[in-house]
């Protein structure tokens, strides 16, 4: 009968005993997902924050780097200035000094020329003070001998021009020496040719054949300076005149613009007479020509 009774109890305590349990269970439950939400809240403004300051790192590097660009645009465009400032100011004064150095060069090569044209003009003033000196000797040398007999005299005739017949050697070179000296050229140039003509063989024919190529010169007639230098060399080549017309050969050739023939006979004047005083003079013309290096000075 008991047992009956508590089965009963039982029966009618278990729907309500569980009843309670399921309530139980669903707060646990809730009890869970409130506490999952939280986690996940703080899981989502932890993420968020690192975000944030991940974002705040990358925009200031873009910052840093774009203030970098700028400064490196601003220093890159100051070196170019500064070197523009600098590329003017050397090379325009190193193009001045090298107009100037060229202009020094060509001053130098004129003074070259100048001094060298002043020796030619001590020599020729030293060849008219011996050739004065030379006609001074003549006519104070002793009467000529007495004249050969007719028939002689008469193959003479035949074999000199007529000028020449009755000329005397020492007056005609005298008297054409001082007009040569007072700047008659014309008559000097005429009478130097006949007294060639007359008196080949006699002592001053090659002074005489020399002052006719210095009357060419002093005219600048360069290509008869050339022929009557020329002829001196050829007719006298043993005569102390030579030399002088050698070299004035090789200085009428260069005015003349024969820029080859002239530094060719410039050589031949340095190796054919090596003592004469216009060697020095003949290098410097050659390497005027560029045909000639200009010597190297010597270390000691």
């Amino acid at each position: 009968m008991k047992a009956s009774r508590l089965l009963l109890l039982s029966m009618a305590l278990s729907p309500a005993m569980l009843l309670g349990q399921k309530k139980e269970d669903l707060l646990s439950i809730q009890r869970d997902i409130a506490d999952m939400t939280d986690r996940v809240k703080q899981l989502q403004k932890a993420f968020d924050e690192k975000i944030a300051a991940l974002t705040a790192l990358v925009q200031q590097s873009i910052d840093t780097s774009n203030k970098t660009s700028a400064a490196m645009v601003t220093m890159q465009h100051s070196v170019d200035q500064k070197m523009a400032d600098q590329q003017v100011k050397l090379v325009t004064p190193l193009a001045t000094m090298g107009a100037k150095v060229d202009e020094m060069s060509g001053d130098f090569r004129s003074v070259q020329t100048n001094v060298a044209e002043l020796v030619r003009h001590l020599n020729t003033l030293d060849d008219k003070v011996k050739d004065i000196s030379d006609a001074i000797r003549s006519l104070q040398a002793p009467p000529a001998a007495p004249p050969p007999a007719a028939g002689a005299a008469g193959t003479a005739a035949q074999q000199a021009p007529d000028a020449c017949v009755g000329a005397s050697v020492d007056l005609s070179y005298t008297t054409a020496l001082g007009d040569y000296n007072g700047k008659k050229d014309d008559l000097a140039l005429q009478e130097f040719h006949q007294y060639v003509k007359c008196f080949p063989q006699s002592a001053n024919a090659p002074n005489a054949a020399y002052y006719v190529g210095q009357i060419y010169y002093r005219a600048e007639d360069w290509p008869n300076a050339v022929q009557a230098f020329d002829d001196v060399v050829e007719k006298f080549p043993t005569n102390p005149k030579t030399s002088e017309a050698a070299y004035y050969k090789a200085i009428s050739l260069m005015k003349n613009k024969q820029r080859t023939d002239a530094g060719k006979e410039f050589k031949n004047f340095i190796s054919n007479y090596p003592e004469s005083t216009h060697v020095k003079e003949a290098h410097l013309h050659l390497r005027e020509l560029g045909m000639e290096a200009a010597p190297r000075n010597r270390k000691n």
